[in-house]
């Protein structure tokens, strides 16, 4: 079995009124405060507000995420800014993770952070290890927690700091983010004009500072220390050229209008073209991560990818788009005695948060659906349904002006230009020209970037909608043979059919057949009185990728990208893979490691 992909939490005692980490016997701020503490020595330390003045972009790194106060500091002092850069970045590292309960306890008291503080409890992750991505203020405050440790996160991280925030334990108690080996990473990530500040002024710590290209002298410290440091990176600066921000996405399914309005969020103009009249999709789908015995590459990613579905679906709702989205929880059940023994092996092994993952016996999951079911299976108790319809409808309106959505507009080539890409249709007319183009058309993706060498199929499914039924209550997913979700309107939706060489885009009885079968193999009965032919339904097509990743990132052609192959977990990939295609883009920090960033790449079929 795979070790636990959870992280043990902060043990926090109280000595003297402070928080007292157990684990390292260290207070987590001064007597002076954690919010004098940040203010004095990182704010003031790098130079800020008045550095990130003017910036479309700017980042800071901290080595120990703590209580989330220097964060939170940070994000008020850039709200409270009049001439504030137009996108804060905020990556920060932990090997011990506070417990959620634990940090809304301990930020009680800071009672001017409060609203801020509330908006981050609300979207903590629990202790899981890997990247978390986090988007506040309508995403123009961006956090991204490295949970795990620095030596083994910070090489992960791809990205331009122009701050560091050096905090966390003493050096002498807690010595792992203040090594040389971590120290070079932060030169690695260093803009050429990075600054660092650290409450810190011990001589192994400015010894590595030093060999790592950075100029550190000692300042006034806060009280009762009388001496902090300070520090700038020596590397010379490069200039930046002039970027002309407009990208024309083909595609105006869920991954086209995902990753346009990510651009439209960094203020990118977007020209969207759609081969169809109007978007299509199914009613609803669900959102749950991936999990198997070995805790293979997909599980791993679809950690990260799942949280930030889930904090990105409930933004949109909490910002007022009409999204029909529920995290009603997801039951997936076993197929037979020894897939269950298996499940039950695994959540018991893997360690999961309960919040996440957990074993449920025959007679739980029977509890959980409120009627019979087949037997035991895995409980996502924060899996989701999603109407795909309205997921696009509100991305677009999200997006405003700066995305320019036309539809019948199917690219027949595309030609490079001296200064980008240009989009022709079949007629030899000019649909758009842009610097940069993402490919979001599914299987057709293939026909315009054959060099690309994508692997791609098109597997065509069928989903059936249930009319509502007293008869059939059910309030949750119900997966495993398919899936039994709610839909938003009353009713179900049943689904789905898995065809390959199948190009009918007809909604066919014998499908709604088999989808009834898959819902009574789940749910005893569920099927009761249902004729296929008067039920409707859907039919669309999925477009996968033999190792089960979906394409999303950077191609080898300049200035081309690639949002694709999400298969049948669209609205799972979906966000993460516009982030990382707007990030890679627009050159912020990724939402993924730097070896799963490069398991989704499109440049992986090139090798």
């Amino acid at each position: 079995m795979s070790p636990s992909v959870s992280l043990a939490t902060a043990r926090i005692e109280e000595r003297d009124g402070l928080p007292f980490s157990a684990e390292h016997g260290d207070v987590y701020h001064p007597a002076t405060g954690a919010l004098a503490q940040s203010r004095h020595v990182f704010l003031a330390g790098n130079g800020l507000p008045g550095r990130w003045q003017g910036r479309d972009t700017f980042t800071i790194l901290e080595t120990g995420f703590g209580l989330g106060v220097n964060f939170l500091a940070a994000w008020e002092a850039w709200r409270r800014d009049a001439r504030r850069c137009d996108r804060l970045h905020f990556v920060s590292v932990e090997s011990t993770p506070v417990a959620a309960a634990d940090l809304a306890r301990l930020l009680r008291p800071f009672e001017e952070l409060a609203a801020l503080a509330d908006e981050l409890l609300d979207s903590y992750p629990p202790p899981l290890a890997g990247f978390h991505r986090m988007a506040f203020d309508g995403g123009r405050v961006m956090l991204t927690l490295l949970f795990g440790d620095a030596s083994a996160v910070l090489p992960q991280l791809v990205a331009h700091a122009d701050a560091f925030y050096l905090d966390g334990f003493a050096p002498a108690r807690n010595p792992g983010p203040w090594t040389p080996e971590v120290v070079r990473e932060l030169a690695r990530i260093a803009a050429p004009d990075a600054t660092l500040a650290t409450w810190t002024v011990a001589g192994g710590v400015r010894t590595a500072l030093a060999a790592a290209g950075f100029e550190v002298e000692r300042v006034a410290g806060l009280a009762p220390k009388r001496e902090m440091l300070k520090g700038r990176m020596t590397r010379a600066p490069t200039p930046a050229p002039a970027r002309d921000t407009r990208a024309i996405v083909i595609g105006g399914g869920l991954a086209g209008t995902l990753v346009a309005e990510r651009l439209a969020a960094r203020s990118w103009q977007v020209q969207l073209l759609d081969a169809r009249a109007t978007p299509a999709a199914a009613a609803v789908g669900l959102v749950r991560p991936i999990v198997n015995l070995r805790d293979a590459l997909n599980a791993r990613i679809s950690r990260s990818a799942f949280l930030h579905a889930l904090q990105h679906y409930r933004s949109l709702q909490r910002e007022g788009f009409a999204l029909e989205y529920d995290e009603c929880g997801v039951l997936q059940l076993a197929g037979d005695l020894a897939e269950a023994e298996r499940f039950e092996a695994i959540a018991r092994t893997q360690g999961y948060p309960e919040s996440i993952l957990a074993f449920a016996d025959g007679a739980a999951a029977k509890a959980l659906a409120g009627r019979p079911v087949r037997g035991a299976g895995w409980w996502f108790a924060r899996g989701a349904v999603v109407s795909a319809a309205s997921l696009i409808a509100a991305s677009v309106a999200r997006a405003g002006d700066r995305v320019d959505r036309r539809g019948n507009a199917r690219v027949d080539r595309l030609e490079r230009t001296a200064d980008g890409w240009r989009a022709i249709d079949a007629a030899g007319a000019l649909l758009a020209e842009a610097p940069y183009i993402v490919l979001a058309n599914a299987y057709d993706a293939l026909r315009l970037v054959p060099e690309s060498r994508l692997r791609l199929a098109s597997v065509r499914g069928q989903v059936t909608y249930l009319p509502p039924d007293p008869a059939r209550a059910l309030a949750i997913v119900v997966s495993g043979s398919g899936y039994v979700a709610p839909m938003p309107g009353g009713g179900h939706c049943v689904g789905a059919t898995y065809q390959h060489d199948d190009t009918d885009e007809r909604v066919r009885a014998h499908d709604h057949r088999e989808n009834l079968e898959r819902a009574a193999s789940m749910l005893p009965g569920f099927d009761t009185g249902l004729v296929p032919r008067e039920l409707g339904g859907w039919a669309g097509f999925r477009t996968t990728v033999p190792d089960r990743l979906p394409i999303v990132g950077s191609s080898e052609l300049p200035g081309l990208a690639v949002a694709t192959g999400l298969g049948s977990r669209g609205l799972l990939w979906g966000p993460i893979g516009a982030e990382l295609v707007a990030c890679e883009l627009a050159r912020e920090p990724l939402p993924l490691g730097r070896d799963h960033a490069g398991a989704l790449s499109p440049r992986r079929f090139l090798s």
